[in-house]
């Protein structure tokens, strides 16, 4: 059994388990947004130690991701390697340098969702779907200016963000980039008087990032909320521009930046 990782079911073999252990391998397709939220509406989803300006990414994006151990599973079922994703980012400060934050971030697998919990991003289950193109498709073949995308996530009985993007030029990077690596809190609750609660500032650490070919355009944005989903109380000032792009990133490890405490969570 591999001793780097260990997720449920236990199994001596360890391939039940709902996470095989890393490094995990990312190719995703990306419809995003950059976008500037009012301030005055960002510090009830923000931990006391971080700050930020109000820059904001919004995507829904589609991962093809298996693990070292798991390649064979791209073809013995594609269904345990492949998820869309949903997300609402922000650029933060902490100690002087930026970092990107996710206050908001949805899947449609379970196994994305624990793998994402082990590394501190806010998953939830929710319905995602997004423009696909085919190269052998009328007008949806490629990316090219005028061509328009567009997603969106629903959770239980309401939409809680719906993204539209009409390409406009090719360009050589996306904003996003700037925003600086990912700042994750893990949280584990104690759940009796002898346990200790885990709170840790961690960064995902990527060993490779390749950005593919990059698309620029106008973006639309239409936020949603649900009974547990406050995106009702984020408040958009401006959508700069909307983003067509793909990736690959490979990660293996997460750095811890900080323990921390219950106190240093509440919001200001």
């Amino acid at each position: 059994m591999n001793d780097n990782l260990l997720t449920y079911p236990f199994t001596r073999s360890g391939k039940s388990a709902i996470v095989p252990p890393p490094p995990w391998y990312y190719g995703v397709t990306y419809i995003s947004a950059y976008v500037k939220f009012q301030k005055d509406t960002l510090y009830q989803f923000l931990p006391n130690f971080l700050d930020s300006k109000g820059e904001g990414w919004i995507y829904i994006a589609e991962f093809i991701s298996p693990s070292e151990e798991t390649w064979d599973l791209m073809y013995q079922d594609p269904d345990l390697t492949q998820y869309l994703e949903g997300a609402i980012g922000l650029r933060v400060y902490y100690e002087g340098k930026s970092y990107l934050y996710f206050p908001f971030m949805w899947v449609d697998k379970d196994w994305a969702l624990v793998r994402g919990w082990l590394d501190g991003y806010p998953k939830k289950i929710a319905k995602i779907s997004m423009t696909k193109l085919h190269p052998l498709l009328p007008k949806y073949n490629k990316p090219e200016n005028g061509l328009k995308l567009g997603g969106y996530v629903v959770r239980g009985g309401n939409f809680l963000f719906r993204l539209q993007v009409e390409l406009r030029e090719k360009v050589d990077d996306v904003p996003l980039r700037s925003f600086g690596a990912p700042l994750n809190v893990r949280i584990y609750p104690a759940r009796g008087e002898s346990e200790t609660s885990v709170f840790e500032l961690v960064s995902r650490v990527r060993d490779e990032n390749v950005l593919g070919e990059i698309w620029k355009g106008d973006a639309k944005i239409e936020l949603g909320g649900y009974v547990n989903d406050e995106l009702d109380k984020l408040k958009i000032e401006d959508v700069i521009a909307g983003y067509y792009y793909t990736t690959y990133f490979k990660v293996r490890t997460t750095r811890l930046l900080a323990k921390l405490d219950r106190e240093t969570l509440v919001s200001k």
